[in-house]
């Protein structure tokens, strides 16, 4: 396998990220990963991963090659490869993946389509979040958050 062609399957070392107690408003593409722990009221689009941490929250579609859910999405989802949902996940709109894996105790509300013939839909990007949730901030600290004190947020890839 080429240098080239391994880069194609295994994601690259950028990673853009949303921390914990940060807010963005407006639609997001990059060639590269994704990561949100904090909450994006607009649309997602990645050439490579997408994670919404357990702290993340986004009203707004999903289209990624992997995506995993650990938090809050008010949207639809669209995986080119595994969409892997967390216990903790919460997902109110529709599902397009060629793989899944939902662990006991998620909470998905919507058309749920998978399969390797599973055609997906072309996202629409121009329209506005289709966020239903009003959302409140308040800032707290907890003693997870304080042990978690790395340069990366606690990304594990």
């Amino acid at each position: 396998m080429s240098k080239k062609e391994s880069a194609a399957i295994n994601p690259s070392t950028y990673i853009t990220q949303v921390r914990n107690g940060s807010v963005i408003s407006g639609n997001m593409k990059s060639e590269h990963s994704i990561r949100v722990d904090g909450f994006v009221t607009g649309d997602l689009i990645s050439s490579e991963k997408i994670i919404i941490g357990s702290h993340g929250e986004i009203g707004g579609n999903l289209s990624g090659t992997d995506i995993t859910i650990d938090g809050y999405v008010n949207g639809d989802v669209l995986a080119n490869g595994l969409l892997h949902i967390s216990k903790t996940a919460k997902i109110y709109g529709k599902i397009y993946s060629k793989r899944i894996s939902v662990e006991n105790g998620a909470e998905m509300n919507g058309k749920v389509n998978v399969g390797d013939e599973v055609e997906l839909p072309e996202l629409n990007t121009s329209s506005p979040s289709r966020s239903t949730q009003k959302v409140t901030f308040t800032t707290t600290t907890s003693q997870e958050d304080e042990d978690r004190k790395d340069n990366y947020g606690g990304v594990a890839w």
